[in-house]
This record gives C-alpha cells, sequence and structure tokens, in this order.
C-alpha cells in the first residue's frame, strides 16, 4: 500500500526525511508492526508506550530488520531513515491498522459492549441470538476471539489495535457480517478500538473494580463513556438507568439512545413481571415507544414474555441489553427469543458445572457486583447446603482482598453458612499473581472477626479434594477466584468421578470437553 494511503487522517506534527531523500509519495509499505518481532522488509513501524515498553527504544532494532518509516511522538537521534511524528502514536497506529486492511469494520455489523461486569456474558447472548437466525459471526472477548467456527484463546480483553483489524480483516474475508466484542476501559483508553465502526454500543454496569488500571474512579468511568460519548450519529447507544452514573450520558452522544430499567421505568424500554421462583427468570419486555433500527425501520410499542436458561437477576440486565442490540440489528423476535433460550452460559460466569444429585458452580467472585450477583442467583436455587472453595485473588491490595471477604461474609450471614475453604493456589499462579502476606492477613481477619471457620491450604487440589468430600445429596459446591481458579473446573469434576463412581460421567465428560480455559 502506498505511504500516503497508510497516512490518509492520521494527525502528522511533523516529518524527518531520511539522508538519501526518498519519494514519499511512491514508498510501497508491505506490512505495518508496532513490535520489533514482527518487522520484515519495507514495514511501516510504530512506536507506541506500553506499561513496561517504549518502542521508541525499539525503533533502531526495526530499521535494522526493515522498517522504512517510522512513526514517532519524538524524533530518534541519529536514526537514519523516514519518521512521522504524531502526538498520539496509539490513535496513529489504529488510523495506520484500519487504513493498511481496507477499513474492515464498516462491511459488518459491529457490537461493543463495556461494563465492569457481564460483558462477556453479554457477547455470549447476542452471539446466541445471531446464530439462531443462522448468521455468520464474530466474536472477540477476554476468553476467546471467534470467526466462524474458528477459535483461539484471547491474549486481551480488546486486542491492540493492529491485531484487532486483522481480526476483523480475517472475518471480512470470511463472509462475517455481524460481531460481538467486549470493550474494556484500557481498550478505550489507549485508542485500542479508535476507527472501528460500531454499529451499536452498550455500557450497563459500572464498579470500583478496575480503579488500578487507571488514576481514580473518575477517570475509570471517563474511559468507558468513551464508548458512548464517541458513537457516532448513525449507530446506536444502550443504556442501563438503573446504574444513576449512566443517566447522563444520555445526553453526551450523537448515537441515538435505547434505555431501559426495572426499577427505573422512564426508559425505551422497561421489564416487569419477574419471576424467578424457578431459579431461571422469566419477565416481560415492554417497548413504551418506537424503537428505530439500523435498516430504517421502526418496531412498534409492545410487549413480550422471556424465558432464560440461566440464573440470577442480574442475567435479566444482561439479557436485555442482548435482545436490544439484536432487535436493533433487525433480527425477528421469534429468533431473539430462540437465542436467549438458546443461551446456557460462559465458562467460569455462575457456570453449573454439575446439576444432579448435587450442583457444582464455578464464578469468578471478583468484586462485590460479582459476590451479590452469584450469591443472589444461588439464593433462588434449592438446595440443602452450599460449600464454598475461594481462591484469593492476589497482587490486588489488601483493600481489595478486605472488600471482597466483607462481601462474601455478608452473603454467608444471611444464607447461614459458617464455613469457608480458602486457598492462594500457590502452585497455579504466576508470579505477578502471587498472593501477598498481607493480602492473606486481610482476608483472614475478616472471616475470624465473623467467626468463620476456615480451612487453608496453600495447594488449590487439597482446597478441592475437601470441597468434593464434603458434597452431600442436595448440597452445592461453589469454587470461586480469579486466574487462581482456572484449572479448577476440570479438577473438581475430575474429583468428582473419582470420589462418588454413580455420578453422570457422561454429563461431566461433556462439560470438560467443551472447556477452554484452564485446559492447556
Amino acid at each position: 500500500m502506498k505511504l500516503t494511503e497508510l497516512l490518509k487522517l492520521v494527525e502528522i506534527d511533523s516529518k524527518r526525511l531520511a539522508k538519501e531523500k526518498t519519494n514519499t509519495e511512491k514508498l510501497n509499505i508491505k506490512n505495518v508492526a508496532y513490535h520489533s518481532k514482527e518487522v520484515s522488509q519495507d514495514t511501516l513501524f510504530v512506536c507506541i508506550k506500553g506499561h513496561l515498553a517504549d518502542g521508541h527504544q525499539y525503533a533502531e532494532k526495526a530499521v535494522a530488520k526493515g522498517a522504512v518509516v517510522i512513526v514517532v511522538e519524538r524524533f530518534i537521534k541519529d536514526l537514519d531513515v523516514l519518521q512521522v511524528k504524531v502526538k498520539d502514536s496509539r490513535e496513529a497506529l489504529a488510523t495506520i491498522s484500519s487504513n493498511f486492511f481496507k477499513q474492515p469494520s464498516k462491511s459488518m455489523r459491529i457490537f461493543g459492549i463495556t461494563a465492569t461486569n457481564g460483558k462477556t456474558t453479554i457477547t455470549y447472548m447476542t452471539d446466541e441470538i445471531f446464530k439462531a437466525y443462522k448468521l455468520k459471526v464474530g466474536l472477540i472477548g477476554t476468553i476467546i476471539t471467534k470467526i466462524d467456527n474458528e477459535i483461539e484463546t484471547s491474549v486481551l480483553t480488546t486486542p491492540e489495535s493492529y491485531d484487532l483489524q486483522k481480526y476483523f480483516a480475517k472475518m471480512v474475508d470470511e463472509a462475517i457480517s455481524h460481531v460481538s466484542m467486549e470493550v474494556s476501559s484500557s481498550a478505550l483508553e489507549l485508542k485500542r478500538v479508535h476507527k472501528t465502526a460500531f454499529d451499536v454500543v452498550a455500557f450497563t454496569n459500572i464498579s470500583p473494580e478496575h480503579i488500578r488500571l487507571h488514576e481514580s474512579f473518575e477517570a475509570y468511568f471517563d474511559a468507558k463513556a468513551l464508548l458512548i460519548r464517541n458513537a457516532p450519529k448513525n449507530s446506536f447507544a444502550i443504556l442501563n438507568i438503573d446504574e444513576p452514573l449512566l443517566n447522563p450520558l444520555v445526553n453526551q452522544t450523537e448515537a441515538q439512545v435505547v434505555t431501559f430499567g426495572i426499577e427505573n421505568s422512564s426508559g425505551t424500554v422497561k421489564i416487569t413481571d419477574i419471576d424467578l421462583s424457578s431459579g431461571k427468570p422469566s419477565f416481560t419486555v415492554n417497548i413504551m415507544s418506537h424503537l428505530n433500527t439500523l435498516n430504517g425501520t421502526q418496531i412498534s410499542p409492545e410487549k413480550f414474555k422471556i424465558q432464560l436458561s440461566v440464573p440470577g437477576y442480574h442475567s435479566i440486565y444482561n439479557a436485555t441489553t442482548a435482545i436490544l442490540t439484536a432487535l436493533i440489528n433487525n433480527i425477528p423476535l421469534e429468533y431473539v427469543k430462540k437465542g436467549i433460550e438458546n443461551f446456557k452460559g460462559v465458562e467460569r460466569r455462575f457456570q453449573i458445572l454439575y446439576d444432579q444429585e448435587f450442583k457444582v458452580i464455578d464464578d469468578l467472585l471478583l468484586n462485590k457486583n460479582n459476590i451479590d450477583s452469584c450469591m443472589e442467583a444461588i439464593s433462588h436455587l434449592k438446595y440443602e447446603n452450599m460449600h464454598l472453595v475461594h481462591a484469593i485473588r492476589g497482587s490486588n491490595g489488601p483493600e481489595l482482598s478486605e472488600e471482597i471477604a466483607e462481601s462474601i461474609v455478608g452473603w454467608f450471614n444471611k444464607m447461614n453458612i459458617e464455613n469457608i475453604i480458602l486457598t492462594t493456589s500457590r502452585s497455579h499462579v504466576m508470579k505477578k499473581d502471587e498472593v501477598t502476606k498481607e493480602e492473606l492477613e486481610a482476608f483472614l481477619e475478616v472471616m475470624q472477626k465473623n467467626k468463620i471457620d476456615v480451612a487453608f491450604f496453600e495447594e488449590l487440589d487439597d482446597a478441592l479434594q475437601l470441597g468434593v468430600e464434603r458434597l452431600n445429596p442436595d448440597d452445592i459446591l461453589l469454587i470461586s477466584g480469579a486466574h487462581s481458579m482456572d484449572t479448577g473446573a476440570k479438577k473438581t469434576l475430575d474429583l468428582l468421578k473419582q470420589m462418588y463412581p454413580n455420578v453422570d460421567h457422561e454429563a461431566i465428560d461433556s462439560v470438560v470437553g467443551s472447556k477452554i480455559i484452564g485446559m492447556g
């Protein structure tokens, strides 16, 4: 691609030519890279600053490997190559990448969701609805990147802009028509989704979970709000107006806004007739005013019943977001209902691993909202006793450890639970995720103060063994924790087969066979 085409719409401050002046108009670029390992002959190399490394430090290496143009935020002295100086090299990388792959996101319907909790579940729900309507779909998120039936494990929730545009280009080549993607606060702040042509965006909830990645809660909120604030006129923005912090965003976007609520009935859509008696919610969606769609048609005010196949009050919010996304995408209601009913859950998000003589559930329990959603869902299930095996989250500070412990204890008091099995999963975490002495002490102090009996193990296997041993008919075993519990599901199911010979081996093997997380 000609350099001039590649730099189209890039805000350039100035250029520094190589000593042997090249006709930049005719310069042909064969590759774009932001990592020096990916550089080959005739590459345009973009120097971006990361948390640990600065691409400017690798510019010389990139030139030695064949880079003919370097995009920089500051000129690099004594580097004999064409240097293009920009104010924001991450934004430039996103624009250049979109140009390089010929704006692939414009050729598909793109749905982007941001939230503290529920992003993964919502994208899987929309994916199920799109599949029910026989569409060829793509999915980008925390667990996997999927192009039709081709799946690869994700590294980032939202890929770096070059990788994202490359995925989009591959999706276009595979005739994908609809894409559901998670958009993290970091991705928004770091411009990874700049130049992504979103058709529908949604912001459904926020809590102080990822503040450590930002300067403050305000900065975290503003990063996530960029998805709504930057949405173009021809797109739609879905907002959950039960979240007071999200309400002002209604007037801070050019997109067509669609609002919904359960408690707040002033939105485009109102949720009523909620029934949690079976453990799996049913509810009525009331479209209160005309709802526009992407092809220009309107859906008249109406109401319809929805039955979910997954538990939890929080699932109503997730499902409503997916339903509205589908309706805006002109999916007929018949297929919307079918897709929602087909959705049986996501790995490690209140995932029911086994549901026969007793239940085994896997969840993250990463923050107060997550804990509240999980325990509220369990409170609607019928069971004798609940046993919790929790892997403490490391490298997030004793404050978060204390907050998680207090949230768990709050539900223990309501549910008459008096013991917990804890582990630091010593052999199953990377150095960066190790639990510090202070984090462990903060968690144990809350348990001791509330007279919760603790069985503590350094190793995950020992903790899970005790949890499975304690199971009796009609009990629930909840295994929880962040990455330190990723291998827990398979280990627990293997233990079930070993310790209870009469369990349904076929059902267990089916769950294990479909797993991605913790199987590496």
